[in-house]
């Protein structure tokens, strides 16, 4: 029997699906997210006809013969369904993530349906994967929690105290904190942070918070990658700390300062950011960095007496 080749460029709901998110379409997906693609069935999970036949799916680039089959792992991934090969049983629905390389370029996702009789069909779909819009705003937060750039603020409140003669002193301590905004990013990403700190004798703590400043801290590694996970949304704010401890050891007669860098900013699949803006929205990708200054207390000397 010979092979029928229905090529489709738009969606027919009623042959051939997929998934439509705040990701861009199916059809048209940004890179960096994935879509769920489907026959015979209402949703990725749902099917409606074709129950116990076998489903073979691939991504062909030839026009000239949507059988061509392009090898998964470069342009798009396969997060799940069975691909190319022998196909599977109700195999109806294959997830694909496009990666960054594909953005400009056509793809054909193709099914072929094979009954219990061994009679065959075949489905295509047109896929243009667009370019991500991955932007990032990195600012540098005051102690109310305002953005801005390279701050600097006073030390923190020392606490005094006396046992007999002895006089105890505890120098405080202060958060410094920095906080990424990032949008039109529809898949997980990763960013690195390094730290280039100058606190004396103080002791710090690295620490960063997904979504908000009132769960739980994640301790942070200095020039380590940290993975964002992925939010439907597009959008996440991470928020990232050093908790500056000067406890009786640091008086902080110096200037105290904490910088943070940022770099391999990218997305699933490559995806790179377009765009690094600091507080003002001036354009910081060639030099990502923001400055935390606590400034030097007086340094004033013992009391003197006669």
């Amino acid at each position: 029997m010979k092979k029928l080749v229905f090529l489709l460029t738009a969606v027919v709901v009623t042959a051939f699906s997929s998934s439509v998110f705040a990701q861009g379409t199916g059809g048209a997906p940004i890179v960096g997210s994935s879509h769920d693609y489907w026959v015979n069935a209402s949703s990725e999970s749902n099917q409606t006809s074709g129950v116990g036949n076998n489903y073979t799916w691939w991504v062909s680039t030839n026009t000239a013969d949507l059988t061509d089959q392009e090898v998964a792992g470069t342009d798009f991934t396969v997060n799940s369904g069975t691909y190319a090969g022998v196909g599977g049983e109700d195999n109806f629905t294959i997830d694909i993530t496009w990666n960054n390389s594909a953005a400009g370029n056509t793809y054909y996702v193709v099914v072929e349906e094979t009954d219990a009789e061994g009679c065959k069909n075949l489905k295509a779909m047109a896929v243009q994967p667009v370019a991500s819009d991955f932007a990032l705003q990195f600012v540098a937060l005051a102690a109310n929690g305002d953005a801005g750039n390279d701050l600097d603020r006073c030390a923190p409140d020392i606490a005094i105290s006396a046992s007999g003669t002895t006089i105890s002193y505890d120098y405080g301590s202060d958060t410094l904190a920095f906080k990424l905004i990032a949008t039109d990013i529809f898949s997980a990403w990763d960013f690195t942070g390094t730290f280039n700190n100058s606190i004396g004798a103080a002791t710090p703590t690295l620490q960063y918070q997904v979504g908000g400043t009132s769960g739980s801290w994640s301790a942070f590694t200095s020039g380590d990658a940290v993975t964002i996970p992925y939010n439907a949304a597009g959008t996440e704010d991470v928020y990232v700390r050093v908790v500056v401890d000067n406890s009786s050891s640091e008086e902080g007669t110096s200037a105290q300062t904490v910088e943070l860098t940022l770099s391999n900013v990218t997305g699933t699949g490559n995806v790179a950011v377009t765009e690094i803006t600091d507080a003002s929205d001036a354009d910081i990708t060639a030099s990502p960095v923001q400055t935390q200054t606590v400034k030097a207390r007086p340094a004033t000397s013992g009391i003197g007496s006669n």
